[in-house]
């Protein structure tokens, strides 16, 4: 018991700790910030299924890695926005949306890169100025290979409807991490 109590504690911490200054060691940061950050490993996962499902084919997932890039260069250039960190979740609400209510699934995944707008405006913020190439090299890099895997886990969940919702049911779980955190 003590165990899983543990284990749910640290699930819940991730989060908090998903935008910190990112300066001791920019590109190993950049690199971990989408496998660390929640909201982001869940956004990209959920992009890229919905790009399968939807049979958008790699089209979605490179709009939505741009626009992420687009919106860091924007953060770096303009900071904080108004707004962000309520995008940001609803970019989760959105891609579980999605994936509940199949009959949206197209017009709701073509918000995904609006989003990512967003997701990226934050990484751009909260970098440290002299660092931010680096890190934002490695976070795009690592958010392209999770949209890359999100796609692959969306071919293999286009045969099985219940999977789908379970997934669903997985990103709203994990939004609501996010906002306890």
């Amino acid at each position: 018991m003590k165990k899983s109590l543990a284990l749910l504690l640290l699930l819940v911490a991730v989060p908090a700790f998903a935008h910190p200054g990112h300066d001791s060691n920019p590109l190993h940061d950049g690199l971990l910030h989408p496998l660390t950050g929640l909201d982001h490993l869940l956004m990209l996962l959920g992009t890229g299924v919905l790009a399968a499902l939807t049979r958008r084919s790699l089209a979605l997932p490179l709009a939505t890695l741009a626009a992420m890039f687009a919106g860091a260069v924007l953060g770096h250039l303009f900071g904080d926005v108004l707004g962000m960190e309520s995008m940001i979740i609803g970019s989760l609400l959105v891609a579980a949306a999605a994936l509940l209510v199949p009959g949206r699934q197209l017009l709701l995944a073509l918000a995904m890169p609006i989003f990512a707008l967003f997701h990226g405006w934050a990484h751009g913020v909260e970098a440290t100025p002299s660092a931010f190439w680096l890190f934002s090299a490695g976070f795009v890099t690592v958010s392209g290979l999770l949209l890359a895997a999100g796609f692959a886990v969306g071919c293999l969940l286009r045969r099985h409807s219940g999977l789908q919702k379970a997934f669903g049911g997985g990103l709203l779980a994990g939004a609501a991490l996010v906002v306890a955190g």
